[in-house]
């Protein structure tokens, strides 16, 4: 497999995006290769790298890299797939020079364009077959996976062939956050000993349903709705 180093300019043209193509080695012979799928990945929410790692955290999944290694050297040569992976603004190289906070700055539409810049890069690239281009979007990723199409759509690139949706949401928002604050409720209910008194004293169904309805407060908000609210009907 031929790890590479590429980048690509950020939707507003501010920074460079970094991240790793990954494909199969090139035979000898080369010219006559049949071109090859891509799959761009599109990292989930938190400041995720190309590896799929948080580095802020010292949280190492390398969940991204274990697939394009899967996708471009262990599957049959005729069935390989080149994938590229990158670092989202402010995480790994995709930084600004002194700028500490760009990830915290960066909007959804932000993350969406600059899935689209990816996806020009691969479009771009001579061993690529710019007809079978797949997004794979895991979480906040698979959410925003249909805006992103739309603005490939957009900027007169060819449309996406195919996505993956990984660990999306099936619902509302709403329907969502009721399942993840009950499972939470259960989970501390069922913890013994001290830890299980301490959790029961400090999450409460009060103060987890007062921190959902400040969230959805600033999802609906009049005047200024949030992107996702907008687009994903949320």
């Amino acid at each position: 497999m031929n790890v590479k180093e590429v980048s690509f300019p950020s939707a507003d043209g501010t920074l460079q995006i970094y991240g790793d193509l990954s494909l199969p080695e090139q035979q000898e012979q080369s010219l006559t290769d049949e071109l090859l799928p891509a799959i761009v990945i599109v990292n989930g929410s938190g400041p995720i790298d190309r590896n799929g790692d948080i580095p802020q955290m010292k949280l190492k999944l390398n969940t991204s890299n274990q697939f394009a290694k899967h996708m471009a050297e262990e599957r049959p040569k005729d069935r390989a797939i080149a994938v590229l992976s990158y670092d989202k603004r402010g995480v790994g190289k995709s930084k600004k020079k002194g700028d500490k906070n760009l990830f915290y700055r960066t909007g959804m539409l932000d993350i969406v364009l600059d899935a689209v810049e990816a996806v020009r890069y691969v479009f771009a690239h001579p061993r690529i077959d710019k007809s079978k281009i797949v997004l794979m979007g895991h979480s906040e990723g698979a959410i925003i996976m249909p805006i992103i199409c739309r603005e490939v759509k957009k900027a007169g690139l060819t449309d996406i062939f195919g996505c993956i949706f990984y660990a999306g949401f099936g619902e509302t928002l709403e329907k969502a956050l009721e399942l993840q604050r009950e499972t939470i409720l259960a989970d501390v209910h069922m913890e013994k000993g001290v830890k299980g008194f301490i959790l029961r004293s400090a999450v409460t169904e009060d103060k987890l349903v007062k921190q959902y309805e400040s969230l959805m407060k600033k999802v609906h908000a009049e005047g200024d709705p949030d992107f996702i609210s907008m687009q994903c009907g949320l």
